[in-house]
């Protein structure tokens, strides 16, 4: 009996040892919006549980602030790349997207994002959440005053987010919603396309041109998918023109990084002009000025620019490819335009827009980047 409770006593010691030391990891808890989809088995949840997770029917959501939105969507319709019957890089005259259907949904309802990221990143959250909900519904309407108007749009089998924000803000939340119902969400970010990008051409250390709020976003991601490589975010004040915007960017990571080089430069804009951007490394190349000889010490002889709009096209295109999620239909791609106004329960809902509308409200590309600050 003595040597019976000796043991039982040893055994509690590793039990109560193991259990100390066996401490649950602490998970990341979602906004409560999401808890509420998911105790509403009638609503939202309900289409969010009938989202197909395979198969080849369905839309590709564009989901972003109006004109990167729209910046992407034009890139996507018009992409030529690879050839459309084996996948070599080889543009074939065929668009690489032939027979999808391109939901844009412009979140105009509530840009700018950097806004609620600075001010209320729960909020951003919340909105995310909504924007893939909207997506994945068949509803949609003609005028957002008028619950009478409804119209029918194509369900979403990807999501592709237009906005490094909702990489961080959001895209956790959007998942978790689809994972309490049992589904996988397939979502595309640039933060992860960009830095995917830069891994698959051996990129060694990398430079990301971002505003502040987008800090986190690209240094968790690049945690979890390029730990082998140095990523250093820099974030430029104001909104300057582009080039010597460009020459700021370099001071600044060469004030951080006294000794170091760069690879590339993730730039976190759909609107920067590549043009003038290597128009800039090209005249820092000549070495011109002592400034232009210390700026070209840190540019590596293959140094690029990465940016999201071909980063996110050459994701989305590999993703349909490897997941068999292509239509395989033999037509041009299909777009609709989509923005979020407000109904007259204070809710934003997305309305459909004509092209001929949408092309007289998209401006010309401008020469700064307003999304850099």
């Amino acid at each position: 009996m003595i040597r019976m409770k000796h043991i039982l006593t040893v055994l509690a010691l590793l039990v109560a040892f193991v259990s100390c030391n066996e401490r649950p990891t602490v998970v990341r808890d979602t906004i409560p919006y999401v808890k509420q989809l998911a105790a509403d088995t009638t609503g939202s949840f309900r289409l969010v549980h009938t989202y197909r997770t395979a198969g080849t029917k369905g839309s590709i959501a564009v989901i972003g602030e109006p004109e990167a939105a729209v910046q992407l969507a034009s890139a996507l319709l018009s992409a030529d790349m690879v050839d459309n019957i084996d996948g070599r890089i080889a543009p074939d005259r065929l668009p690489d997207f032939a027979g999808e259907t391109f939901d844009i949904l412009m979140d105009l309802y509530n840009a700018p994002y950097i806004r609620l990221a600075a001010s209320s990143p729960d909020s951003l959250r919340e909105v995310a959440v909504r924007n893939a909900v909207i997506a994945v519904d068949s509803v949609a309407f003609s005028n957002a005053s008028d619950p009478r108007s409804r119209l029918t749009k194509t369900r979403a089998k990807v999501f592709v987010l237009a906005n490094s924000l909702l990489s961080e803000y959001g895209k956790f939340d959007v998942d978790t919603l689809f994972k309490m119902a049992g589904r996988e969400a397939i979502i595309l970010t640039p933060v992860e396309a960009m830095l995917l990008e830069a891994r698959r051409s051996g990129c060694k250390s990398v430079a990301v041109w971002a505003p502040a709020e987008a800090r986190s976003a690209y240094e968790n991601a690049a945690k979890r998918l390029t730990p082998q490589m140095d990523v250093t975010v820099v974030s430029t004040t104001g909104n300057g023109i582009l080039r010597p915007a460009f020459r700021d960017m370099l001071g600044i990571y060469r004030s951080l990084k006294p000794n170091g080089s760069l690879d590339a430069v993730l730039l976190d804009s759909f609107t920067a002009s590549l043009e003038e951007l290597n128009a800039e490394k090209e005249h820092i190349h000549r070495q011109i000025t002592e400034q232009d000889m210390a700026f070209d010490r840190i540019l590596t002889p293959h140094f690029r620019f990465i940016e999201p709009t071909a980063a996110l096209t050459g994701a989305l295109y590999r993703l349909l490819r490897e997941r068999n999620l292509f239509t395989h239909d033999i037509a041009y791609p299909a777009v609709r335009y989509y923005q979020t106004e407000e109904n007259l329960d204070g809710e934003f809902v997305p309305v459909e827009v004509s092209a001929a509308y949408l092309s007289s409200q998209t401006k010309p590309e401008p020469a700064y980047v307003p999304d850099i600050d």
